[in-house]
């Protein structure tokens, strides 16, 4: 049985919002606050198109040439698929470039007419901690519209996967973790389990990131790596891989995490992006503590639409006040960490993060609460976990590894998200008794989803390898236009972080979807993305679409 990862994460869509038609009339533009008229359909500006042109040395900075004039020698992949595989090599250290060097691993889908008109499209899908190969597996599920005019690429961040990676276990602690007690008593990658957990106390996650730094660092091939796996660090990479691949100007669709990436990347770079797309947006400016605070919030006001609509109907199990419903799911989710629930014919159990990670799954979007209230019901009125169990093994954080290359991807990916947080921002302060003490009070602001916030900030503390820079605003000065989306009902990247970048960016244009899920995967956010990547129409100011169904085609993770 795995950890239980650093964040719940839920499997969302990166390519999913453009697995669909190319048909607009499901967006709906509206007019802004600032005017009463509403927009003409006629989209402007117009992102410029960006070709295969002169992408090498001619543009590198000094002291990288040698990274910038490298030539990528693309292979057949082992999987037998369409997609060729390669590697482009990047300093350690950007401000040692002389110094030790690590591989960054691509996989490519080359253009289906063998011309890659605009050059190439790199995709990230969050996280961070995922792997962009892993995400680009499958030809059929690319748009034509994208495999006619792109190579689409996918690629490993430094640290993850294929990539030069932080290695934390043997693989016998990994084989001996698959075999080991879903309770994970016996399990050696256990100091995983809990970091965001609402009831560990601040020491407790101290103690697990300095547990996993060291054995990061015993563990690892390139050890120094745990100090330069930030975002600034991708975003320099992802500029060498521009240049390797040919490309004048970065063509780019990001989801969630990967929204960060491609902000950076805009205003380290402004004169080198092409059409950019950022998906789920994330806001650079802020403080990691500071944007799960408002995710508490903002989880914790959706419990609660959720709480009424359980209450409107025959059977529901929360019963009272909105607050004493509150407190009898919270006691007894809380009390599941002592007493598991489980199901006959199963040696899967839920306990306490398991059970807030399913509550958190449906009760942030209004078509699975049906489907929350029918788990809740027998599990609560008689501890029988049957449905419960067959939540946590669908949700794909949650649910069983069955083979050692999952076990690796998956403690890979989970210590990443960490790693690259704790590189990502500085250390603010505070002491653990501090740390108890914000999360006691926020629990009773927010008793459901409460007493986390800082969580990342005590992991970080005991990891050690912290970034020095605090988060600034992200402006891009000069970039071509950036397509920016957010939804209204995201719990995970929410939608004023999408507005907030989109006016912090010098050329940003905001796509609003209406509706749940994270990432917009509709059909009319879709048609925009294609039209935006393949023909460099900006859609109007206002436009907004209805979220509609998720097509879940790869993962967003972040």
């Amino acid at each position: 049985m795995k950890p239980i990862p650093l964040t719940a994460r839920k499997a969302g869509a990166v390519l999913a919002a453009l697995m669909l038609s190319t048909a607009l009339t499901a967006c709906q533009p509206q007019a802004s606050a600032a005017s009463t008229t509403p927009p003409t359909s006629a989209p402007t500006p117009t992102a410029p198109a960006s070709g295969s042109s002169d992408g090498s040395q001619s543009d590198a900075p000094q002291g990288l040439e040698s990274f910038y004039s490298q030539t990528i020698a693309w292979k057949d992949c082992s999987d037998g698929t369409p997609f060729k595989c390669g590697t482009t090599t990047v300093p350690l250290d950007y401000e040692h470039p002389d110094g030790r060097t690590i591989t960054i691993a691509l996989k490519k889908l080359p253009a289906s007419d063998g011309n890659a008109e605009h050059g190439s499209l790199f995709t990230n899908p969050g996280g961070p901690g995922a792997s962009g190969i892993e995400t680009v597996k499958d030809p059929a599920a690319m748009p034509e519209e994208l495999r006619g005019a792109y190579d689409i690429i996918g690629f490993d961040p430094r640290g993850v996967g294929q990539s030069t990676p932080i290695t934390c276990w043997t693989d016998d602690e990994i084989k001996q973790s698959l075999a080991a007690p879903d309770d994970g008593s016996t399990n050696p990658m256990k100091p995983l389990k809990g970091v965001t957990s609402k009831n560990v106390p601040a020491q407790d996650k101290i103690d697990q990131g300095a547990a996993n730094a060291a054995r990061c660092a015993q563990h690892s091939e390139v050890p120094e790596l745990l100090d330069h796996v930030g975002t600034h660090d991708v975003a320099r990479d992802l500029d060498i891989l521009r240049a390797t691949n040919g490309n004048a100007k970065l063509n780019y669709l990001g989801t969630s995490y990967g929204t960060y990436i491609g902000a950076i990347y805009a205003d380290l770079f402004p004169a080198h992006v092409g059409r950019t797309v950022l998906n789920a947006a994330m806001n650079p400016s802020r403080y990691r503590t500071d944007s799960d605070a408002e995710v508490v919030a903002f989880k914790e006001a959706t419990l609660r639409q959720y709480v009424e609509h359980c209450q409107a109907q025959n059977g529901c199990p929360l019963t009272g006040s909105m607050d004493e419903a509150i407190a009898q799911l919270t006691t007894f989710v809380d009390g599941l960490d002592k007493n598991p629930l489980t199901a006959p014919d199963s040696n899967v159990t839920v306990n306490t993060q398991d059970a807030t990670a399913i509550v958190q799954q449906y009760a942030v979007e209004k078509p699975d609460w049906e489907a929350l209230t029918a788990m809740l019901t027998p599990a609560m009125n008689k501890r029988d976990g049957t449905l419960m169990v067959k939540a946590k093994q669908s949700v794909p954080d949650l649910s069983p590894n069955t083979t050692v290359e999952e076990a690796v991807s998956s403690a890979n990916s989970e210590v990443m998200f960490g790693a690259v947080i704790c590189n990502d921002y500085p250390d603010t302060g505070g002491t653990a008794s501090d740390w108890d003490a914000q999360a006691a009070a926020e629990k009773k602001s927010y008793p459901f989803f409460g007493g986390t916030s800082n969580a990342m900030e005590a992991y970080c503390r005991g990891w050690g390898h912290r970034g020095q820079t605090p988060p600034q605003e992200t402006h891009a000065k000069g970039s071509a236009p950036i397509l920016v989306i957010g939804t209204t009902g995201d719990s995970r990247t929410l939608y004023p972080w999408a507005q907030s970048l989109t006016d912090q960016l010098d050329n940003g244009h905001l796509l609003t979807v209406k509706g749940y899920g994270h990432g917009a995967s509709g059909s009319c956010a879709g048609a925009a993305m294609i039209d935006f990547l393949v023909n460099g129409t900006v859609p109007a100011e206002g436009t907004t679409c209805d979220a509609g169904p998720q097509q879940a085609v790869g993962g967003a993770e972040g």
